[in-house]
């Protein structure tokens, strides 16, 4: 019989001793690999969603509310660029997808060198190969403004403020409403362009052209709010505002409130949430390399570019009160999502958690954390770190076996339209399914460390209400000492 050579004799009993096994001994050989390759996975995981909008469109807030929310739903990060940022060389690091609205060349330019695919928001923008555009139907617009005048009008002359020249949405719209006017003969329609940024050259040509046909426009039509208020401003000026019908093709607050007042015929509500909501829905599809079901096109100065047509509609006096209250909640939603995002930055360079728990914990009388599902989308991190507990029973147990892990998300965005008194008058809805795969490991160690994570921070809690109510017996006795004084 042959001997078993005591070292294997002296580590088989410190095995039972400990209650250790080979997968933990082989881990701690393994260890520093496995937290390498952990470590890059997470960072590989990262993933940023950059937005450059217009900042003089009315209805940025509208469209950025729209991504937003979508992003703090599926607890993605959405990093907001303004013209300063632009001309930043590191803007656009760690950036997956770019959905842009405008954009200086040199900016855009930086985006294509580094391979970040452009989503094009409300409109094609000049000299970039988009990978896709969301916009409002452009035929179903130019219709709409369209029939509104024919609604007013029997006969004269429509002016029609294009925009620029060279945008083929804008063609698309003009083409058309000249289509849909053209079913009336005895109205005719006069179109007028600008260039790029240079709407009072289209402004200064309305002039011209008003002077020259005294009373026989009956009609001014706008592309933009950019427009459009500023043909009011001249027909305020020229004394014609109760002769001269006006119809926009962009509703926004100020329009609504032009229509309240009667200096306005109607408008075109282009969806600017729901165009945001898409892009989002977009940009991700494109992070996770899933396939988009698009069959529309639009074809621009860099070819044809896949299309995601939103259905836009007529806004008068008749559903006025609907539109009007459902912009003033989009506002005050995106009101109180910047303010959210600003508290949890706060905290965040703080190095402090971002649950009310631990801040009342602070004053001696928190918690802990309570209201952690109320504000768990505040960070992107505490909320897959919830997410993650959430699916295994929030005990950082890993069922045996697991090879894969697999999450299904489906998001839903419903838009119901309200009259004065609340009742549902019609919804609008939307879905998206998508399935995830996340690495069994990384789930795991995610589980473990927010368990590690929610000890401490009850430890800390109660260090901190043991300090308070020192505090508290500390102040009591200067204050009676003061007053034996």
């Amino acid at each position: 019989m042959k001997k078993v050579p005591s070292m294997i004799i002296v580590l088989l009993l410190s095995m039972a001793l400990t209650g250790c096994n080979m997968q933990n001994i082989f881990g701690g050989l393994m260890g520093s690999k496995e937290k390498t390759s952990s470590r890059s996975s997470q960072q590989e995981e990262k993933k940023i969603i950059a937005v450059a909008l217009n900042q003089e469109d009315p209805n940025k807030d509208m469209f950025l509310l729209g991504i937003q929310e979508m992003a703090e739903k599926e607890e993605m990060e959405v990093k907001v660029l303004n013209r300063e940022d632009q001309g930043n060389s590191q803007a656009l690091k760690d950036a997956k997808v770019l959905i842009l609205q405008e954009g200086e060349q040199s900016f855009l330019k930086e985006a294509q060198k580094g391979d970040i695919p452009i989503l094009a928001l409300n409109g094609l923008p000049s000299g970039v190969k988009a990978k896709g555009v969301i916009l409002p139907d452009p035929d179903q617009v130019g219709r709409l403004m369209a029939q509104q005048v024919q609604g007013k009008v029997t006969e004269g002359q429509v002016v029609y403020l294009q925009g620029e020249a060279e945008d083929p949405i804008a063609q698309m719209n003009v083409a058309a409403f000249k289509q849909e006017l053209g079913k009336d003969s005895k109205l005719t329609l006069h179109s007028i362009t600008n260039p790029p940024e240079s709407e009072t050259i289209a402004i200064q040509s309305l002039m011209e052209h008003l002077q020259k046909n005294s009373g026989q426009v009956k009609a001014i039509c706008a592309k933009n709010e950019k427009l459009i208020s500023l043909a009011y401003e001249l027909l305020k000026t020229m004394g014609l505002t109760d002769k001269i019908y006006l119809m926009g093709g962009e509703a926004n607050p100020k329009s609504l409130h032009r229509i309240a007042s009667g200096s306005q015929i109607a408008d075109i509500d282009t969806a600017p949430y729901v165009q945001g909501a898409n892009a989002f829905q977009w940009a991700q599809k494109l992070m996770d390399k899933q396939s988009v079901d698009i069959t529309q096109s639009i074809t621009g100065d860099q070819g044809e570019v896949a299309a995601k047509i939103i259905p836009v509609k007529t806004v008068t006096t008749e559903n006025l009160a609907l539109i009007q209250k459902s912009y003033t909640k989009a506002a005050e939603a995106q009101k109180e999502l910047e303010k959210k995002k600003e508290e949890s930055q706060a905290k965040g360079s703080g190095g402090q958690g971002n649950q009310k728990g631990g801040e009342k914990s602070s004053n001696g009388s928190g918690s802990g954390s309570g209201n952690s599902e109320e504000k768990g989308a505040e960070s992107s991190s505490q909320g897959q770190e919830s997410s993650s507990s959430g699916q295994s029973g929030g005990q950082g147990v890993m069922p045996e076996g697991v090879k894969k892990v697999t999450e299904k998300v489906h998001t839903e965005i419903i838009r119901e339209y309200l009259d004065e008194k609340g009742n549902v008058l019609g919804t609008e809805k939307s879905a998206n399914d998508q399935v995830r795969t996340v690495p069994p490991e990384m789930l795991l160690k995610e589980q473990q460390q927010q368990k590690q994570q929610g000890g401490q921070k009850e430890q800390e809690q109660g260090k901190q209400g043991n300090q308070g109510k020192q505090g508290e017996g500390a102040s009591n006795e200067m204050k009676q000492g003061a007053g034996g004084s």
